[in-house]
């Protein structure tokens, strides 16, 4: 839902006028054996993955 109000928000170029929060900023690791790996600030990973692949949409 939140990815939504963000797209919103982007098209009107003032997200916070409409009281949507701002998109927090992330780090992206890569490890050594090709993993990735997404985290907030200086938290723990939120999300990551060992063996990432690509796709076609």
């Amino acid at each position: 839902m939140r990815a939504r109000e963000w797209a919103i928000a982007g098209a009107f170029r003032e997200p916070s006028d409409y009281d949507i929060p701002d998109l927090p900023s992330w780090r992206v690791r890569r490890s050594e054996c090709g993993g990735l790996a997404f985290a907030d600030g200086d938290g723990e990973p939120f999300i990551a993955a060992d063996r990432p692949m690509t796709v076609r949409r």
